[in-house]
């Protein structure tokens, strides 16, 4: 327990020391948990980073967020993305016609017959696409939210501190050289 508490201390002491504004920071974590729940599996990485250098916010802290759905998290967050888009749109889920798609399909018809032999699976999934589109961009839109204000909140809490010992080391160095004989003393 101590090294797992010892570890988000060392990754939250990374993440504020980041050269990035608050403001910056957030929007890539934002931009980040964003395209997350899209389902872009497999590129989020590239997309977030090239987001992230189009809007101007943190490309680290974007591509890092982005990674929230990863090979662990991927099917719960598809699967609840799915059913929320399925539920939006009142496309309820068949097993069935999704098992005789992948009955029907061959894929010696793909080098016979081209991009064409993937037409009916195209046209199955697409109900799914739909839905994973339509749930994924509103659970997006909620964490982008939701991680935007939160990373702000820390983050520019830890830089308002940041600062405010800064000053106050700056504070004691003109105390030691406008007092220098008191200070002599307590070193």
């Amino acid at each position: 327990m101590e090294s797992i508490k010892r570890a988000c201390k060392y990754f939250y002491y990374r993440f504020i020391r980041l050269q990035a504004t608050p403001e910056s920071l957030a929007r890539g974590v934002a931009l980040g948990l964003f395209i997350s729940t899209t389902p872009t599996f497999g590129i989020q990485t590239f997309i977030a980073l090239f987001l992230a250098a189009f809007l101007r916010c943190s490309k680290i802290s974007a591509v890092v967020a982005a990674q929230l759905s990863n090979a662990l998290t991927a099917p719960f967050i598809f699967l609840g993305t799915y059913y929320l888009g399925a539920v939006i749109l009142d496309r309820p889920f068949d097993q069935a016609k999704l098992d005789g798609l992948l009955d029907g399909f061959e894929w010696g018809d793909v080098w016979a017959s081209g991009l064409s032999a993937f037409t009916p699976l195209w046209e199955g999934f697409q109900d799914v696409f739909v839905s994973l589109w339509v749930g994924g961009l509103i659970v997006g839109l909620v964490l982008a939210a939701i991680g935007y204000f939160v990373v702000l909140g820390i983050d520019t809490k830890a830089h308002m501190q940041i600062i405010r010992a800064k000053k106050q080391v700056e504070r004691l160095k003109r105390l030691k050289e406008k007092n220098a004989p008191i200070y002599e003393k307590i070193d």
